[in-house]
């Protein structure tokens, strides 16, 4: 079935209320691009909007929690709705977690052309072009405690392209038998699709990363229908700043100085790809040789970081190193365990805890009276699996580096 070609953004996870965090140090010229870089982001979403001319905006949830942000928040996005409604560019949007529709504050009118979604029930709306039906969007927003109901959502009798909008999880092959063209999600800060071809579900993420783990480009989805139905979609960047991930790989006979040099280089590599950008980098060091001991045992790590942050200048103003970490191998050697010293003692009764997962592991006594009263106690138990398996990994590394250890060579 054939029919006149749309676009639309998809976007969602504004999160107003959460400023970007943890991180310790910032020098002074980047704080207010962390104040700021939320907001940005979000304004950056209806920019594209407009820059795309596309037919209708579709946003999927948690957007802001009122209570949270004070009026800046509600009165920033009235104000944002009201620049694209103005240039004919309507908005549908369902509530989630943080905001339901009744959050919303009664003495700030929203434009007409904002579409909210109520709570409990999909209502639908028919988006039209010269008067001519060109999209069914239907939507629910979240209610609390409970998941996406695909029972909600059907197609359109008519045949018309159907975009289905909600915040939250569901199965992907109850979602695919319902027959919903397009499931426009949120609830994910990390942009992903379930599934595509011929139908497709997708979070666009969120549009600005929060903390170091959501490194990468952040953003809106650009999504392109054409006559044959074919959903084209595309990340449109927003982030106003950005968490990188940067691995280096050394050899057995680097030295302290060469890494350095290797870190330099790789700095201007990333002004010369992201310029521009506000861009935070946590650095991971791999391969094999003395001085990933030393980036573990001492202060090496510390002191090369501190030598990137007095060494920045002008083409790598807007770039800071956040951290500098060995990375840990996934296991030791065999032989690591065989040895007859303190060190493969150790070792073996770390293998021991491994190799039997249903034996207890409760590391209460190695803390004070103090710590054993505090939070750090429940994690000393070690009772969930995942936590338990990478206690015991780090345990073997660092054991196998002070009570065997390699001689430096920084």
């Amino acid at each position: 079935m054939s029919q006149a070609p749309f676009r639309f953004i998809h976007a969602a996870d504004f999160h107003l209320e959460r400023p970007v965090a943890g991180i310790a140090e910032l020098p002074d010229g980047l704080r207010q691009a962390f104040l700021d870089a939320g907001y940005l982001a979000a304004q950056r979403v209806f920019d594209a909007a407009l820059a795309e001319e596309v037919d209708f905006i579709v946003l999927s949830g948690d957007l802001l929690e009122p209570q949270l942000t004070g009026p800046r928040g509600p009165l920033f996005l009235t104000d944002q709705f009201a620049r694209v409604t103005q240039r004919g560019i309507p908005i549908y949007w369902a509530g989630g977690r943080v905001d339901p529709p009744e959050n919303w504050p009664a003495a700030i009118r929203l434009p007409e052309e904002v579409h909210r979604f109520p709570v409990g029930r999909a209502q639908e709306f028919i988006h039209t072009r010269e008067e001519t039906a060109l999209v069914r969007v239907t939507g629910v927003s979240r209610t609390a405690g409970r998941g996406i109901r695909v029972g909600d959502f059907d197609p359109d009798p008519e045949g018309l392209f159907t975009v289905a909008v909600a915040h939250g999880t569901s199965e992907a092959d109850a979602m695919k038998a319902r027959g919903i063209h397009y499931w426009a999600l949120g609830g994910s800060h990390t942009r992903h699709t379930l599934f595509s071809t011929p139908q497709v579900a997708h979070y666009p993420g969120s549009p600005q990363g929060r903390r170091p783990e959501e490194h990468g480009p952040h953003g809106a989805t650009l999504v392109q229908i054409d006559a044959q139905r074919n959903v084209r979609l595309t990340l449109v960047p927003t982030d106003a700043l950005r968490f990188h991930q940067e691995r280096l790989s050394i050899e057995q006979p680097t030295t302290r100085d060469a890494l350095a040099s290797l870190l330099r280089e790789r700095l201007r590599t990333i002004a010369e790809t992201m310029p521009g950008m506000e861009v935070f980098v946590s650095w991971t060091v791999a391969g094999s040789g003395p001085l990933l001991t030393d980036l573990r045992r001492t202060s090496l790590a510390r002191d090369l970081l501190a030598e990137l942050h007095r060494e920045r200048n002008a083409d790598q103003a807007g770039i800071w190193s956040l951290s500098l970490r060995p990375e840990s191998p996934p296991v030791l050697p065999p032989e690591a365990y065989e040895q007859q010293t303190i060190a493969g003692d150790f070792l073996r009764a770390v293998r021991h805890y491994q190799m039997n997962p249903a034996e207890p592991l409760d590391l209460k006594s190695c803390l004070s009276e103090s710590q054993q009263a505090g939070p750090v106690a429940g994690v000393a138990r070690a009772d969930d699996r995942v936590l338990r398996e990478q206690v015991l990994r780090e345990a073997a590394i660092l054991g196998s580096d002070l009570l065997g250890g390699e001689e430096s060579q920084s």
